[in-house]
């Protein structure tokens, strides 16, 4: 298991996004919402010890925020447990196959916690229009070309300040390295969920799609990438919503029969009240 100090590769695990477009993410939707149990019982035989990791979570006792059952606040402290050796941590396994083209290879086994899972991230406020950061001791300027628009598949951890990567235990001040600066409106803050909350992380749902604004090197090894959220023509995850299953119309949006998690600050209009009829008048 990990210790607080070791949870930074969250932070910096980009290099794995095909960064290109892929086949939807979908089929979750439609799952009923489950225990955190019920949900981790498919992924057994994918996830090394993720009984275990259940386990644990659920001795910590937790009282969630933010109006989330102790199963949705314990998913989110499931996504952010690092786990040794760091390949078996649950995050690393979930983002791998969320970043595989092959949608039917193991996506399925997945349904059920990425429902409660989703349910749990459509019920915290988005972040509001900011920048947000992560960065990687990599140089990843040639793969970001200016004016192109690039999906990121995986959930994306980011942070509110840049002081933060300075820390040696995630991209530090020296060596060649990448700094995203990410304008966007959709990030979650996690920290009252996260098995960690000594950092405030803001994460990002699969199927962002982004401009790259500019790519500048700075010098000292260091580039800086520069990143605006922008809505897809066509939706690269199904949304879901924080009561009843939502469904998919045959253009690929979903219904809006509640919050979706992608804009989960937005209400829902009431439906318009249905006019009464005439009265009649009596001769």
């Amino acid at each position: 298991m990990a210790d607080g100090s070791r949870d930074a590769y969250r932070f910096s695990d980009v290099d794995g996004e095909p960064i290109r477009r892929l086949p939807p993410l979908r089929g979750f939707e439609n799952m009923p919402l489950v225990s955190l149990e019920q949900a981790t019982q498919p992924l057994i035989p994918y996830v090394p010890e993720i009984e275990h990791m259940v386990y644990i979570i659920q001795g910590n006792n937790i009282h969630p925020h933010d109006g989330l059952t102790v199963d949705e606040s314990s998913s989110i402290a499931l996504y952010s447990m690092e786990w040794s050796p760091r390949k078996n941590s649950f995050y690393i396994i979930l983002n791998d196959t969320l970043r595989n083209s092959n949608r039917e290879a193991l996506l399925p086994s997945w349904n059920k916690f990425l429902r409660l899972f989703l349910t749990a991230l459509s019920k915290l406020p988005s972040f509001g229009h900011r920048t947000i950061y992560r960065g990687i001791k990599l140089n990843l300027g040639q793969k970001y070309k200016e004016g192109a628009r690039i999906v990121w598949w995986g959930f994306s951890s980011c942070t509110k300040t840049v002081g933060v990567l300075e820390n040696d235990a995630f991209f530090g001040k020296s060596g060649t390295r990448t700094l995203f600066a990410i304008e966007c409106d959709t990030g979650k803050n996690i920290r009252q969920h996260s098995f960690y909350q000594n950092e405030d992380e803001i994460l990002l749902l699969p199927g962002r799609e982004f401009e790259v604004v500019s790519s500048i090197d700075m010098g000292h090894q260091l580039t800086m990438i520069q990143l605006k959220e922008v809505a897809p023509r066509f939706p690269n995850i199904a949304s879901v919503t924080s009561s009843e299953p939502s469904t998919i119309t045959t253009t690929g949006t979903a219904a809006t029969t509640a919050k979706p998690v992608a804009a989960a600050a937005a209400v829902v209009p009431k439906p318009a009240p249905k006019p009464k009829p005439p009265v009649q008048q009596v001769e």
